[in-house]
């Protein structure tokens, strides 16, 4: 496993491990053709090969491909800050070939920025909306002229519901990052992913029948909301594994509080909320609010911020059917949607860059035949981090994408549920060597068939979470073959009255293999939610209890969707030609499965284990150990090794007989460094 700064210095000497930089033929190497792009505002003279901006330089490959430059064509971004509005776009019209691609790279020190915000010009602060801030705002609130667009939209955001993982968010960024639209109550002193789940939060006092009226515990508390016309309220309302936002319809005299449309499934008293995008909750350093009638931004700028900006691209980059393209050693930032969509092509890679500060995802591949994400850093996502879809499962053809050696943190920051560092969907994907760390999300969701999930570190996430796993899989029975192995899966935990767990395979998830894994100091370290054919093997849990918890939710409470013909479960099932090969000859028996005691979880082999001062086995919900292939695990109990001392474990064990199949000492991913650029600023 190479770390990301190996990966960067290849790129350096121009290692074939990315791909050739030059072009051979009978035996002559051909230098690739270089064109430069100056950075946004750069007044240098316009040399040959030495363009104004990226769209002017991705102009000139495709002329140069239409005339038969065959040579790999190098577009190289100078050091600074390019700045786009509009997605910069790359189709076949730029494709090269596999020995000869389309290379967008960054300058060698990493300082080539892409970004998609603009800088905020001071303006005057009415004394309308001076007179509605507190008083200890009126003396530090700045105001801004927003750019046309962003002064046209009715709304500075998209509503975040259940099946709208991503959506669209204006933000607005100073030197350190972005900040907060005004929200109450404010997050404390220590906001972050392990904050406890009532940091920044109040709670509901009582709800209306309908899920659309409600009131919060600390109403007399609330700031004066007679006049907010733009206000959102987003909370935990029935779920604490569901996170909604949503637009604010009405405020009552008793603030009482109307939603636009009711949350999934209502809300319940006690539910965390907060209000968001309040005038009156403007008050302390890093908060904005946008006014709609004037178009001004107000902000308390954090301390020592010189500026402001705001995000007004949607998108990066956009590849629609581009092949043999690299997009290496650039930093890409600030966009209201993702940083980078893929749409159909082949061979495309990311790789020695920086994602960050997007308020979607930052790279999507969908549809998409080899390539993926490589030796990178990405970190405060605002929703899911990477998402590769590829391959296809009626003919369980693979698609041949990757993350790996990626360090991944502050990812799921504006869509804090239902997002994780990686999402694989399609057939054969793999995600290995990265590192998965401090944020709210989960660390991968596995969808569709034979994914890989190997050698990866999975550390401190989902905190103030319930009924959620760090490793999601589940509500389709056919989706199998994905093993997950040599992983390091390590504190994972919630606050009391919470549980999550370390794999959660939920729903009736089965054909799954788990094996030679670590998992230390993990709640409900491996869960089976209903499903059958898994394999749980060769695995080490300390501190992590019970080892592996199984139920039969099928014969329980899940019993409706699968015999309801409409239900999502039948659908999923439906939808799977599993008469016909290659599913026939894989999965003999699937194809009558609705048929045979569908709701009974069965042959889940749970063999060779050891468990460390944990618990063995739990069974609920009608689940029967004689239904499973349960052997040779082994329980050692005594003082247990601090979690955290690997080696300490190793000799634990050594002392004990028992040989661990797994080397702790090397399952760590320390290497991979915050940024694989020498003058990181975070």
């Amino acid at each position: 496993m190479r770390s990301a700064a190996a990966l960067l210095a290849a790129v350096l000497v121009g290692s074939p491990l990315f791909g050739f930089t030059t072009e051979v033929r009978g035996g002559e190497e051909k230098a690739p053709l270089v064109l430069r792009v100056a950075p946004t505002g750069d007044l240098g003279p316009r040399r040959d090969n030495r363009f104004a901006d990226l769209p002017l330089a991705l102009a000139r490959v495709a002329a140069l491909r239409r005339q038969g430059e065959g040579r790999a064509i190098v577009v190289e971004l100078e050091p600074g800050t390019h700045r786009i509005s509009v997605p910069v776009r790359i189709g076949p019209d730029h494709a090269g070939t596999a020995g000869s691609p389309l290379i967008l790279r960054g300058a060698a020190d990493g300082s080539s920025r892409l970004v998609g915000s603009v800088p905020l010009a001071p303006a005057s602060l009415p004394l309308r909306l001076r007179a509605r801030l507190t008083a200890s705002a009126r003396g530090a609130v700045r105001a801004y002229q927003l750019p046309e667009a962003l002064r046209r939209e009715p709304a500075y955001r998209a509503p975040r519901r259940l099946r709208e993982t991503h959506p669209r968010v204006t933000e607005i960024f100073d030197a350190d990052g972005a900040l907060r639209p005004a929200q109450w109550p404010n997050p404390g002193p220590n906001p972050g992913p392990n904050a406890g789940p009532n940091s920044g939060w109040a709670t509901v006092a009582t709800a209306a029948p309908g899920g659309l009226d409600f009131t919060p515990e600390d109403a007399p508390r609330l700031p004066d909301l007679a006049l907010e016309r733009e206000m959102w309220a987003e909370g935990f309302w029935r779920w604490d594994w569901l996170m909604e936002t949503l637009p604010v319809a009405g405020v009552d005299r008793r603030r009482r509080l109307e939603l636009a449309e009711p949350p999934y499934e209502g809300i319940r008293a006690g539910a965390r909320m907060r209000l968001v995008h309040a005038l009156g909750a403007l008050d302390e350093p890093g908060e904005w609010w946008r006014d709609r009638e004037s178009g001004l931004l107000l902000a308390w700028p954090s301390p020592g911020a010189a500026s402001l900006e705001a995000s007004l691209a949607e998108t990066l980059i956009r590849a629609d059917g581009a092949r043999h393209l690299r997009i290496e050693r650039i930093r890409l930032e600030r966009a209201r949607g993702d940083l980078v969509v893929v749409q159909g092509g082949e061979d495309i890679e990311i790789r020695a860059s920086e994602m960050a500060w997007a308020a979607g995802r930052a790279a999507v591949f969908e549809g998409v035949t080899g390539g993926g994400v490589s030796g990178s850093t990405v970190h405060d996502i605002g929703a899911s981090a990477v998402r590769l879809v590829g391959g296809d499962r009626a003919t369980l053809q693979r698609g041949g994408l990757f993350v790996r050696d990626t360090r991944f943190t502050r990812f799921s920051r504006l869509s804090q549920t239902q997002s994780s560092a990686i999402e694989l969907d399609g057939v054969g994907a793999e995600a290995s060597g990265n590192l998965m760390t401090d944020a709210i999300g989960y660390a991968i969701y596995l969808r569709g068939n034979d994914h890989l999930f190997r050698g990866n570190e999975v550390a401190r996430l989902i905190h103030g979470l319930s009924d959620t796993g760090a490793i999601y899989a589940g509500r389709d029975f056919t989706a199998r073959g994905s093993i997950i192995e040599d992983n390091y899966i390590h504190d994972i935990r919630t606050v009391p009255g919470m549980e999550v767990k370390g794999i959660y395979l939920d729903d009736m998830a089965s054909g799954f293999t788990i094996r030679r894994n670590l998992f230390v100091d993990v709640q409900q370290p491996v869960f089976i939610g209903g499903g059958s054919d898994n394999t749980i093997t060769r695995n080490v849990f300390v501190a992590s209890s019970p080892m592996v918890a199984l139920d039969a939710r099928g014969l329980t409470w899940m019993k409706p969707s699968l015999t309801e013909a409409d239900s999502e479960f039948r659908a999923a099932f439906a939808a799977m030609p599993l008469d016909a090969p290659p599913w026939r000859m894989r999965y003999p028996k699937l194809a009558e499965a609705l048929n045979d005691e569908p709701g009974v979880a069965r042959n889940n082999q749970i063999v060779d284990n050891v468990s460390i001062g944990s618990d063995d086995l739990a069974l609920t919900d009608k689940a029967e150990a004689g239904r499973q292939i349960i052997l040779f695990n082994t329980r050692l109990d005594g003082p247990v090794p601090n979690p955290g001392d690997l080696d300490a474990l190793a000799r634990f064990t050594a002392k004990r007989g028992v040989t661990l199949r797994l080397d702790p000492s090397k399952m760590r991913r320390d290497g991979l460094p915050a940024s694989p650029f020498t003058d990181a600023r975070r």
